[in-house]
C-alpha cells in the first residue's frame, strides 16, 4: 500500500488527517486580503499539530480504495508511522506526494508544505471608481413569506382584471339586449300605426300616444253636461270605446291629448259617472278582432271595445 499517497488524497479531501505517533495534519486556507491598493489572493498552508483525536477514518478510507479490511489498513498506518519516526530520527525527510515532507528539528517532528501548494498568484490591482453609487446594492434574499405575499398580490390583480373583463362583457350584453328590445318595440309600434291610421284617414306618421294610466276611481269633479250616447254603429263603421272615465273633464283631457297626436277621437257621456273617449273606424266585420287588438296595444292596454 502507498500510505503516503492516501494521506495526501485524504488531506486534500477533508482538510485534516490524523497520523498516530506523528500528529494531526491540517490544510488551512488564509482568506484574501486587501492592502488599500491591491487584492491579495487567499493562501493555502499545511500545519502539523501534536495530538489529535484517534479515529479510524483514514484507515477506513484506505481500506475502501484498497478493497481490504480496516484492520489491515490500520496496521499499515502504524507501520508507516513507526518507519517515519525512525527515518526522521536518522535525519531523513519523509515526503507526502503533492503536499510536502516531514522533518525533525530539535527533537520535534515538523512538516513543510511544497511551494506549489502554497503558491500565491500575483496581487490584483484595484481601480477606484470615480463616482460612488447613489444607492448601495441590496444583496438581501427574499424570505418565503415575502415571496408568498408577492404571489398573492399577483394573483389578486389577475382576479381583478378577470372580474373587470367579465363585468364589462355582462354590461355590454345588457346594453345590446335593451337596444334590441327597443328597436323591436319601435318596429312593432310603427306597424300598428300603419294599420290604424289609414282606416281613420289620420295625418301621415302620427306619434303614438302614451297608454292611459288614469284609474276610474280618480278624484271626482263636478259632473259636466251629459251628451247622449250613440248606441248604433254608423253606416259601414263602428264606434270604439278607447277609455272610460268617471268625470267628463278627464275624458276631454285624454281626447285632447290623442287629437294632438293626429288621432280623431270624441267624448261621449253615457251618464254623469260614465264618460267614453271614442274613435270612429270604418272596417269590415271580419277585421274587427284584429283592429281592436291593435287599438288596445296603442291606446289602452287594459282593453278597448265596440260601443253597442
Amino acid at each position: 500500500m502507498d500510505i503516503a499517497k492516501y494521506i495526501g488524497l485524504f488531506l486534500l479531501k477533508n482538510n485534516f488527517c490524523y497520523l498516530h505517533g506523528l500528529g494531526n495534519l491540517e490544510l488551512r486556507k488564509k482568506p484574501a486580503t486587501y492592502n488599500g491598493q491591491e487584492l491579495q489572493a487567499p493562501e493555502f498552508d499545511v500545519v502539523l499539530t501534536p495530538g489529535g483525536s484517534i479515529d479510524d477514518t483514514l484507515a477506513n478510507y484506505i481500506a475502501t480504495h484498497e478493497q481490504t479490511s480496516i484492520s489491515k489498513a490500520a496496521n499499515a498506518l502504524r507501520e508507516f508511522s513507526t518507519a517515519t519516526r525512525a527515518d526522521l530520527a536518522s535525519g531523513k525527510e519523509v515526503a507526502i506526494d503533492g503536499i510536502g515532507h516531514f522533518y525533525e528539528q530539535n527533537g520535534q517532528v515538523k512538516f513543510k508544505a511544497n511551494p506549489q501548494l502554497i503558491h500565491v498568484p500575483p496581487p490584483v490591482p484595484v481601480l477606484r471608481m470615480s463616482k460612488r453609487l447613489e444607492d448601495a446594492p441590496d444583496f438581501r434574499r427574499q424570505t418565503n413569506d415575502e415571496i408568498k405575499d408577492r404571489e398573492r398580490v399577483s394573483i389578486a390583480w389577475n382576479k381583478i382584471v378577470l372580474y373587470s373583463i367579465v363585468g364589462l362583457a355582462v354590461i355590454g350584453a345588457i346594453l345590446f339586449g335593451v337596444r334590441y328590445m327597443t328597436s323591436n318595440h319601435a318596429s312593432s309600434t310603427k306597424d300598428t300605426v300603419a294599420v290604424i291610421h289609414p282606416v281613420q284617414q289620420a295625418p301621415a306618421n302620427p306619434v303614438p300616444p302614451p297608454p292611459d294610466t288614469t284609474h276610474k276611481d280618480s278624484i271626482q269633479h263636478a259632473p259636466a253636461a251629459v251628451v247622449p250616447a250613440t248606441t248604433a254603429p254608423s253606416a259601414g263603421g263602428y264606434t270604439v270605446i278607447l277609455n272610460t272615465y268617471p268625470n267628463r273633464k278627464f275624458a276631454e283631457k285624454r281626447a285632447a291629448t290623442l287629437n294632438s297626436y293626429g288621432n280623431k277621437v270624441d267624448v261621449v257621456s253615457k251618464d254623469s259617472a260614465t264618460n267614453y273617449v271614442t274613435m270612429q273606424i270604418n272596417i269590415a266585420a271580419s277585421d274587427t278582432l284584429h283592429v281592436l287588438d291593435s287599438l288596445r296595444r296603442v291606446f289602452n292596454p287594459k282593453g278597448v271595445r265596440i260601443m253597442h
